[in-house]
């Protein structure tokens, strides 16, 4: 994205720059008054006028209680939000693959909040934002001028100021515009590239909390023997099926009086009553819809069997919530080995670098980085956040960040740790 002043007395040279461009959109900012000629780009598909100030509530303002530039800036946001909201809803809307040109007149204080906002948006650090405001005032030469003709970065960073203990922070503020999400996302992206075009999940542990259930199923079983469960030997440290294994050691403490088909039974019966009132663990279904507003592939790659998984999608009517379901009995290894995923990435049709895997474990995190793709780690309760630090991003569960956040968090290759 491109901001500049007016284009009004672009030269030939000017206007060849500005063609070089190939701007999907040229928004002017201007209202009526200030247009003392027709705009060069006037016609063409790529113009298009949205003024930032609302003369209806223009008439409202009290000049004297906004002795600042900055105060300015800050009731701006909420006077002429109608119009500030068809602005960000006209350069989400632009084509992706071109470049988007935002201009005033002076191509400082409008355009600066406009850039500002983007770059809050795409996590900018304000003092960088700072910068990129101040610059103004050095390349149209007012560093002398009057002060509410100049950039001082104390002027921008007390509007993000007022964005946040006023308006919610930007997110809030783009929303309450009437942005959708998916809109808001394509407005961090333009700025932000994110190739991301599949997220892969893994189920139990992940989507359910099957992990605490096996484990509460399991003590229950010691318990009936009078026993106490070591859970030390419990994890296996691989997605395989370690029932068998289980059952030896419970049978090798209760000694020959073990019956291990009635012990089965009775697990399975107590484990089914746990499951039955459960659902996705927290956020996990506001990401499923997220993603299908961002027009993203969802999948799962379980190293459980097909009847397990499906099962308990069709329990909580979430089977037709995935493109894809991918399980252990589909593959001759399990987790870290990478291959359930490979599986997944070429029905999918995506190469590793397009997809995010998102697993709950340090073995599956491993196998998704083998297969080349981004990881994001939420640990089930029974793994150490520590665990899984080898993840491109960690937490403590999915209700902790927004999926897009997720997407630029884990697209851009950031080191972001969010656990509790």
């Amino acid at each position: 994205m491109f901001r500049s002043e007016s284009l009004d007395d672009l030269d030939a040279a000017g206007r060849a720059a500005l063609d070089a461009i190939g701007a999907g959109l040229v928004l002017d900012l201007r209202n009526d008054q200030e247009l003392t000629q027709p705009h060069p780009l006037e016609g063409t598909s790529a113009y298009r006028r949205i003024p930032w100030i609302d003369l209806v509530a223009e008439k409202t303002r009290d000049a004297a209680a906004e002795p600042r530039l900055v105060d300015v800036y800050s009731n701006s946001l909420s006077r002429n939000a109608a119009q500030i909201g068809k602005i960000f809803q006209a350069i989400a809307d632009a084509p992706a693959d071109r470049p988007v040109v935002v201009h005033c007149r002076a191509g400082k204080d409008r355009t600066g909040q406009v850039a500002a906002l983007l770059l809050e948006l795409a996590g900018v650090p304000r003092e960088v934002i700072a910068e990129d405001y101040a610059i103004s005032e050095v390349l149209l030469g007012r560093q002398d001028g009057p002060e509410l003709s100049r950039t001082r970065p104390e002027t921008i960073l007390g509007s993000l100021d007022h964005l946040d203990s006023r308006l919610g922070g930007i997110r809030a503020y783009l929303a309450g515009l009437g942005l959708s999400q998916a809109q808001i996302h394509r407005l961090a992206t333009r700025l932000v590239p994110v190739g991301v075009q599949a997220v892969v999940f893994d189920f139990d542990g992940l989507l359910m909390d099957t992990e605490s259930t096996s484990v509460q199923s399991w003590q229950a079983e010691w318990a009936y023997h009078g026993l106490e469960l070591d859970l030390q030997e419990f994890w296996p440290g691989h997605g395989g099926d370690t029932s068998e294994i289980r059952y030896g050691r419970l049978a090798a403490a209760v000694g020959d009086s073990f019956d291990q088909e009635a012990s089965h039974a009775r697990r399975m019966a107590h484990r089914a009553r746990l499951h039955s009132d459960m659902d996705f663990r927290p956020g996990i279904r506001d990401w499923l819809a997220a993603a299908r507003e961002l027009e993203l592939t969802l999948a799962i790659a379980s190293s459980s069997d097909s009847r397990w998984v499906r099962g308990h999608l069709e329990r909580v009517g979430a089977i037709d919530l995935f493109d894809l379901i991918v399980t252990g009995d589909q593959v001759s290894t399990h987790k870290p080995d990478p291959a359930i995923y490979e599986l997944a990435l070429r029905r999918l049709g995506v190469s590793g670098e397009e997809a995010i895997a998102v697993e709950d474990t340090a073995h599956g995190v491993a196998a998704a980085q083998a297969a080349g793709m981004l990881s994001v780690a939420i640990p089930n309760p029974y793994v150490d956040p520590a665990a899984v630090v080898a993840a491109d991003l960690v937490l403590g569960s999915a209700d902790q960040l927004l999926l897009s956040d997720l997407l630029l968090s884990v697209g851009s290759k950031g080191s972001t740790r969010v656990t509790g």
